[in-house]
């Protein structure tokens, strides 16, 4: 049998599973907020749900990790079995990094208050400015190479 069909087999099994928890789950709930009289799943006292929500966030843990560790696996034997892609991986990771420098640079830190009265220090602050710049300049990048690319087979016509 091959792996993409034991992937494919095992996607479809854990799919199943967080339906049916989802299932429980929203069902538990909804007779949970009728015996408090309440309207929304937000006003519950969080020692009634916590144990409804459980079982899905810990599903969703269990294949956050699996995808993770696959991610892994699969990105270091592809290096491992063709090692002329490292160099271009490495260009990639520089580049990213001198993006992510970039908005550091460009980003500005200033303590913000909160909607529930905390404040937002001025390092959160500027980090948050960073990953906005950082996220900003690769959606300029991809557009601008979206555009360049339809020029290209435009002219290549």
């Amino acid at each position: 049998m091959k792996i993409s069909k034991i992937l494919s087999y095992v996607v479809l099994a854990i799919g199943i599973i967080g339906a049916i928890l989802w299932y429980v789950m929203s069902s538990s709930i909804g007779d949970l907020m009728d015996q408090n009289g309440v309207s929304e799943a937000r006003e519950l006292p969080l020692d009634d749900a916590a144990p409804l929500v459980s079982p899905l966030y810990s599903l969703t843990l269990i294949i956050f990790v699996i995808t993770i560790v696959a991610t892994l696996i699969t990105v270091f034997s592809t290096l491992a079995k063709n090692p002329s892609g490292l160099k271009n991986t490495l260009i990639g990771i520089v580049a990213f990094v001198i993006v992510v420098g970039i908005g550091f640079v460009l980003a500005e830190g200033v303590e913000t208050p909160m909607k529930d009265g905390e404040i937002l220090s001025e390092s959160g602050s500027k980090w948050v400015g960073t990953g906005l710049y950082a996220f900003y300049i690769l959606a300029a990048v991809a557009v601008g190479l979206m555009f360049l690319s339809g020029i290209r087979k435009l002219i290549g016509k």
